[in-house]
């Protein structure tokens, strides 16, 4: 997604930003006028500005699916005619473990930092009553009442990985996801997300630039 230009103000899904495969990519990518290192920052600037007083989410992580760079959750990002949704949904539960993702691999503590946040959140439910949404204040919004979702219980699990005090949560997500019946989202997506949050959680999801 081109949301990285140095600008004041552009609309971003922050979901999609995965700093760990950025500094993979300042490795492989040989033209030196792609500042890879400037896109981490931007990335890591754009999470905070979204974790603010005025969103009701400085300590628990829950990011905005679709707000400005400066944080404000933007329900017009999609254009004229189209409702985008800003609170911590189907697109918005994959942040943690695409940020924990940089602190695994690369130890980047700004990663840590915040997937600390989305733990403490997380852990404090149990990942068995995770809900599929959420308002950016912690108030559940699910989509599917009484029903799991990988997509949500999994990421929140591998951002755990941060922390060894959450082990807990990482234990809990693994085992609630293992049996593949956390689908209220829908069977391809959630069955992704299992299996790429049990490979992370397993020590299976490599970065294989390394071998």
């Amino acid at each position: 997604m081109g949301v990285f230009l140095t600008l004041s103000r552009v609309d971003v899904n922050i979901s999609y930003f995965a700093p760990a495969y950025y500094r993979v990519f300042d490795v492989v990518d040989t033209d030196t006028t792609h500042d890879w290192p400037a896109v981490i920052t931007t990335a890591y600037d754009t999470i905070t500005n979204a974790l603010n007083v005025a969103n009701k989410n400085q300590s628990n992580g829950l990011v905005p699916a679709w707000s400005t760079s400066d944080g404000a959750p933007n329900g017009g990002a999609l254009g004229p005619g189209l409702t985008a949704p800003t609170n911590y949904q189907y697109d918005s539960c994959r942040t943690p473990f695409r940020i924990a993702l940089d602190w695994c691999w690369f130890g980047d503590t700004r990663a840590k930092d915040y997937a600390a946040k989305t733990s403490a959140f997380f852990g404090g439910i149990g990942a068995a009553n995770i809900a599929d949404g959420y308002a950016l204040d912690g108030t559940p919004m699910a989509q599917h009442a009484g029903q799991r979702s990988a997509a949500f219980i999994g990421p929140a699990g591998v951002g755990a990985m941060t922390s060894s005090a959450s082990q807990t949560l990482i234990n809990q997500s693994y085992a609630t996801i293992a049996g593949s019946n956390a689908l209220a989202g829908g069977a391809y997506y959630e069955e992704s997300w299992t299996v790429m949050s049990l490979l992370m959680m397993t020590g299976n999801f490599l970065d294989y630039t390394r071998y």
